[in-house]
């Protein structure tokens, strides 16, 4: 999936190139082919990005598991998992990644040794670096790890409250996507391999959403933005493919499919995710193959523990642009979205290709590399007026 980390670099760049369109198009087709499908990178920290901080200093993340009634609504929704007969599942994050690494601080060496107990110890840092030494192909342990937030949001003078039951998978590499093209394809070849473009896969996700404890929508993390899709039962089956190589998540659908991609969403590739027409250079498509069903147990972890808090690179440091490991899985997003609503309203789309065009273009301040809060209103609106008909 396209980094955050990558989304700071081509934004910073994006609004001087944007004053030369030649200047743009060349960078956009040699930005393409490193970032298209990566998850961190960059000299600077994603964690350290203006926002997160004041973020969780009003949203502390605690200390607490789940009681045994979430464990038990947890467990009620937890998805249904499809893959290709010959395509990795999702590992133990502790037990099959962290054990096998090591972690430096400030380029000093620590352990060998990793714990989950050594790991929450420097989680706060964020020049650390943990590097996975093991066998990304091996098989591990296959789980999934929930959790719950709560959320109540205003709307037309009433206060709506909001349970989210997230699922995250967890990967020891992220490929680049299946189907990208022949030219990319062998450029990114050059540059890596394509299937460990970089370490660790954690921000792939699963989001049920819950109105008045009813199912009212699944949102699903996809490179760097979100798709919801709209529930209709009030005892739905949540069912999902992963696709092959890029690791993330899109609707069940029958036989192999093309999933349309861009690395982060904005009013200009909108098109192409909603439609597949008018691909842009910076995209490709995610290729499910739902030929067999996965196994699995769910795992608990409080908010705080380093598995969503750690603010250092939790993969190796490489030298392309969005191939360097991933900080904890809270840093999934930008600041401005960090809310679940944000995300649950501003992933639901429509097929009116100029109206999600406008109101992305709305959403986003490039320039600053940030979200319009007062831009997330029209979304809010449009979400409760598909939920109510």
């Amino acid at each position: 999936m396209l980094n955050a980390n990558s989304q700071l670099f081509i934004g910073n760049c994006r609004n001087w190139l944007s004053k030369n369109p030649i200047k743009w198009k060349i960078f956009c087709l040699v930005f393409s082919l490193y970032t298209l499908n990566a998850c961190s990178g960059g000299s600077q920290n994603f964690s350290q990005f203006p926002g997160f901080s004041e973020y969780f200093a009003a949203n502390t993340p605690n200390d607490q598991l789940p009681t045994a009634d979430e464990i038990a609504l947890l467990e009620k929704y937890k998805p249904t998992l499809y893959k290709a007969i010959d395509q990795r599942e999702p590992i133990d994050f502790y037990k099959d990644y962290i054990s096998h690494g090591e972690l430096y601080v400030s380029g000093n060496k620590i352990t060998n040794n990793v714990t989950a107990e050594i790991l929450n110890q420097y989680s706060d840092y964020p020049d650390t670096v943990f590097k996975y030494t093991g066998n990304y192909k091996e098989k591990g342990t296959t789980v999934l790890y929930g959790r719950i937030d709560r959320q109540a949001v205003e709307h037309n003078g009433a206060q709506h409250d909001i349970t989210f039951l997230t699922y995250n998978l967890v990967f020891p590499v992220s490929g680049i996507l299946k189907d990208l093209g022949l030219l990319k394809s062998i450029g990114l070849g050059i540059g890596g391999n394509l299937n460990d473009w970089h370490q660790l896969d954690h921000y792939v996700g699963v989001t049920v959403a819950l109105l008045e404890n009813t199912p009212v929508a699944m949102t699903l993390q996809q490179h760097n933005y979100h798709t919801t899709y709209l529930i209709n039962d009030a005892n739905p089956t949540i069912a999902v493919d992963i696709a092959v190589r890029s690791n993330e998540v899109y609707r069940h659908t029958e036989g192999q499919t093309k999933h349309p991609a861009v690395g982060f969403l904005s009013g200009d590739n909108i098109e192409f995710l909603t439609t597949g027409k008018n691909k842009p250079i910076m995209a490709g498509f995610d290729v499910t193959n739902p030929q067999v069903e996965v196994s699995y147990e769910l795992l608990f972890l409080p908010p705080n523990d380093a598995f969503y808090q750690f603010k250092g690179y939790l993969g190796k440091h490489r030298l392309l642009p969005g191939r360097s490991g991933p900080p904890g899985a809270d840093y999934a997003t930008l600041p401005g979205l960090m809310p679940r609503a944000y995300r649950l309203f501003t992933g639901y789309r429509s097929t009116d290709v100029e109206k999600e065009a406008e109101l992305f273009n709305e959403l986003f301040d490039w320039e600053n590399i940030a979200v319009r809060e007062n831009a997330i209103a029209p979304f809010q609106e449009r979400f409760f007026d598909a939920i109510s008909q």
